[in-house]
């Protein structure tokens, strides 16, 4: 018998050496990263060089310009989310922006005898989970995760119950990254305001399939990152509370920048960057481009479903999700011998590889119930109106002969 994954390994690692000379992947990962947008690239480029500065420079015209276009950034942020500028704390990414959240909250409690309990949802990312249970272990509060219903959204009966016990901060995303769920946000809001909860959210899914512009009117604190939403990588933000803002401790100690917040000089490049990217979200055309990225994910999907190659839809319905995400289990096939034999034509993600390099499956699935095997057979496709419905009639063609590959493979 043919060793399937040997055979599997040896076409990936011959794939791998072909990468540089291929003509052209097909990109459907968009929600793992964006390519930067050109007016993004446009708004950024002079401040590489010509209008350089350090923005905390106080005492000179170069750190004042500097400085100009950093509020700039921050308030074409703070419009998008209904926010004052202040209330914008530049980061590196969404994964700082939710440690800092995360540390702040613990702090805040430390001396609370009432309020030891966090909620938190399991499908959140990985990033929150683990500063959470950190933290909470820091300074010995429970940590209890919420309730969910089939498809990953938070059970809202279950929360008004859980929240008797008095609670410091709940932490629940608005848009799950791996099978697109969006969370109520209001309703999330209004329970926790009515018992005096705090409420942080990652929310780095969120702006490119939703409007957020009334967002910072539900959480304390929200979490984004640039290269989620068409902006430069190594970039993202925190919205903090105006409320917040005298009782938040900040994880990153130095020189005071950002009002104390979060201290570090500034990439004002960068930060020109995530603002133009948020800029871009205001558009007349948003709406008209939710609806587009919605048809070639629907397509896509019909399409695979028309070959016939026993895919099972995870997470929500079609319309009831990140109108960019799907979530599909490829039943009786692995899903990461599928991506390999794959490469390097077609860009998905498993959603199953942690930091150690280990596979697992995905916390996401299998917090839902999913088997081990099920979880282990599924991929998540992510797309952007700068995909074709030429690129996903090819996507399709791929994953078809792969599938009817691997197939043979097992057989022989």
């Amino acid at each position: 018998m043919v060793n399937a994954k040997l055979v599997i390994s040896t076409s990936f690692t011959k794939n791998i050496k072909l990468c540089s000379n291929m003509a052209k992947t097909l990109y459907l990962d968009h929600q793992a990263t964006t390519p930067v947008e050109n007016q993004v690239l446009t708004a950024m480029s002079e401040y590489w060089g010509k209008s350089f500065g350090n923005p905390h420079s106080n005492g000179h015209v170069v750190g004042w310009n500097a400085e100009k276009a950093i509020n700039r950034a921050q308030q074409q942020i703070a419009d998008s989310i209904g926010a004052e500028r202040d209330e914008i704390v530049f980061t590196s990414g969404a994964t700082e922006s939710n440690n800092l959240a995360v540390y702040a909250l613990c702090e805040m409690g430390k001396n609370s005898h009432e309020r030891r309990q966090i909620l938190v949802s399991p499908l959140e990312h990985k990033c929150v989970l683990n500063a959470v249970s950190y933290w909470a272990e820091k300074f010995d509060y429970e940590v209890v995760l919420t309730q969910t219903d089939d498809v990953g959204v938070v059970d809202l009966k279950w929360l008004e119950g859980a929240l008797e016990t008095p609670t410091l901060f709940c932490s629940i995303g608005y848009v799950n990254n791996e099978i697109g769920t969006i969370q109520p946000l209001e309703k999330i809001s209004d329970l926790l305001r009515e018992n005096g909860v705090l409420f942080h959210s990652d929310c780095a899914q969120a702006p490119k399939t939703l409007s957020c512009d009334q967002l910072a009117h539900y959480v304390d604190l929200a979490s984004f990152s640039g290269h989620k939403i068409g902006g430069p990588p190594g970039i993202g933000a925190l919205f903090i509370s105006g409320d917040l803002q005298e009782q938040f401790t900040s994880l990153i100690q130095g020189g005071g920048q950002q009002l104390g917040l979060r201290s570090g000089t500034l990439p004002l490049p960068l930060c020109v960057g995530l603002g133009a990217a948020f800029d871009l979200l205001n558009k007349d055309d948003f709406e008209e481009g939710v609806r587009e990225l919605s048809r070639l994910r629907d397509y896509f999907y019909e399409q695979l479903r028309l070959k016939d190659l026993n895919v099972i839809l995870n997470g929500p319905a079609l319309d009831e999700r990140h109108a960019g995400n799907l979530n599909i289990t490829f039943n009786g096939t692995k899903a990461l011998d599928l991506l390999m034999a794959a490469q390097p034509s077609l860009a998905a993600s498993t959603g199953s590889a942690c930091g150690s390099g280990q596979i697992e499956p995905s916390h996401v699935l299998m917090a839902l119930g999913f088997s081990k095997e099920r979880a282990e057979s599924s991929l998540r496709f992510s797309f952007s109106r700068q995909n074709t419905f030429e690129e996903l009639d090819a996507a399709v063609q791929i994953l078809s002969e792969k599938i009817d590959f691997l197939n043979s493979m097992a057989v022989d």
